[in-house]
């Protein structure tokens, strides 16, 4: 297996940095965390397939390019999709690009009469991915924050009975949603325990859930309880707080964000990110947001640079601390040389910020 090399460019590593903003210590930069998700299959050569289903390449496919940027936090499954497979959906994996649902599982709410929780202890599927974490806690886990994806309650939802379905039943059947939601929660819930085993902190993503599709009153009906339920329970279970993604335009449902236990909510590059450093910012962490493709994909180097200096020049008046991040992740064919363009943008603006010169 590849073995994970600390980053020379860096006067402390990801843990010491971690630490150091989590005590009010002096750091060396602001955290960066580009989102990279497939393109770490195109980096490193691995299949989609091999990415979600051999613990070995799965950690390789999180060393590799950390060896090469390195950034500030490593990210397993199982997300989203592994656990709406442990729960019975079937998704199509191609050679290359993103994996996507073949028809929806739950073709009838019936199905939930019989139905079980996921148990990640005994659930093959999910054991694919403790394999992977036992690998890679013992391999990087004194350097880099680890965290397990989880994925978000509404969007595993949404993975088994279908987008539109699921929106339109909020309405049509609210009583079935919540069956289902607590039916995820508790599969959830489950996982957290197993990252907890292996020392991981919690990731969440939810693009289903922003208010562009679903709108504020259905996020406070059917998804923040169920969220506040995790976020509190991966903060009991692992001693961390989650981090969390949300896609689109999300200042209608910071309120709700707020009351979550967050080690940061990371925000869309359509978000206005001084705002949210301002409004968001005063009560929860916030990452974010250079755009992935206008930017990361399509930009120069003096573009990304430019990206990279608004973002942490807004971002880090968050009082509740700031990470550097892509508003969502970054399309696998982008160019590696484009995240070398981040990443040396980052350490080259902290440093100048943080000594306090101009700019």
């Amino acid at each position: 297996m590849v073995r994970l090399q600390t980053c020379s460019a860096d006067l402390m590593t990801p843990v010491e940095r971690k630490r150091a903003i989590e005590h009010g210590e002096s750091f060396d930069r602001f955290p960066a965390v580009p989102f990279m998700s497939e393109f770490k299959c195109e980096f490193s050569g691995i299949t989609p397939k091999d990415l979600w289903y051999d613990p070995v390449k799965m950690v390789e496919a999180e060393i590799l390019p950390f060896n090469r940027y390195g950034y500030d936090r490593m990210v397993l499954g199982p997300n989203t999709r592994g656990i709406a497979e442990a729960l019975g959906a079937s998704f199509v994996y191609p050679a290359q690009g993103a994996p996507y649902l073949e028809t929806p599982y739950l073709q009838e709410y019936v199905q939930l009469d019989t139905m079980e929780p996921v148990d990640a202890f005994r659930s093959p599927r999910i054991q694919i991915f403790a394999q992977a974490a036992e690998l890679l806690a013992e391999e990087a886990g004194n350097i880099v924050p680890l965290e397990m994806s989880i994925g978000g309650p509404f969007t595993i939802a949404a993975n088994l009975r279908g987008v539109e379905t699921l929106l339109r039943d909020c309405r049509k059947h609210p009583e079935e949603i919540h069956r289902l939601m607590r039916l995820v929660t508790e599969s959830q819930k489950s996982c957290i325990d197993l990252a907890a085993v292996y020392g991981f902190g919690i990731a969440m993503a939810e693009p289903v859930a922003n208010p562009g599709l679903l709108g504020p009153k259905m996020y406070e009906v059917f998804v923040f309880p169920y969220t506040k339920e995790l976020t509190d329970y991966a903060a009991e279970k692992t001693g961390k707080k989650v981090s969390l993604h949300m896609c689109g335009k999300t200042d209608r449902i910071w309120k709700y964000l707020s009351q979550y236990q967050l080690n940061e909510v990371s925000l869309d590059n359509i978000v206005d990110l001084a705002l949210a450093a301002e409004e968001l910012g005063s009560q929860v962490p916030i990452a974010g947001n250079v755009d992935p493709v206008g930017i990361i994909l399509n930009g120069s180097p003096d573009e990304i640079r430019q990206s990279v200096l608004a973002c942490i020049q807004q971002g880090s008046k968050a009082a509740k601390g700031y990470t550097l991040a892509t508003g969502c992740d970054i399309p696998e064919m982008t160019a590696p040389e484009k995240i070398d363009s981040f990443m040396e943008a980052a350490r080259e603006i902290s440093k100048i910020l943080i000594k306090g010169d101009h700019l």
